[in-house]
């Protein structure tokens, strides 16, 4: 593979995972949301139709949990890729790519 070539791979593995971040961190919220969400409506629930209503809330913040373990799963994947890609690449170390790489492996959480 060219130098070319490599630098292309950085580039675009580094925006994989600076993206699986993103995604990984807007889940978090998103459990928070719909956790928060359901244990209101869980609350406020009077009838039949609001406790299904609150029932249904809870599976969806069920949902959204497991799609934080998947998003963290692909993240690591992304991040042995790239780690892979750095260990047998031949980059400047002052490149800017690699330079970013680094910052974006240094940045993803330790746990989902």
């Amino acid at each position: 593979m060219s130098d070319a070539d490599q630098l292309k791979q950085l580039k675009i593995k580094t925006g994989v995972v600076k993206r699986l971040i993103k995604e990984h961190a807007s889940y978090q919220k998103q459990v928070v949301k719909d956790e928060e969400k359901a244990e209101k409506l869980a609350a406020e629930a009077t009838n039949e139709d609001e406790e299904y209503v609150a029932k249904k809330a809870k599976e969806v913040a069920k949902e959204t949990v497991i799609m934080v373990r998947d998003a963290y799963g692909r993240l690591q994947k992304a991040v042995t890729d790239l780690h892979s890609l750095i260990s047998t690449g031949s980059f400047s170390d002052d490149s800017a790519e690699l330079i970013e790489a680094k910052s974006q492996l240094e940045s993803v959480p330790a746990s989902a």
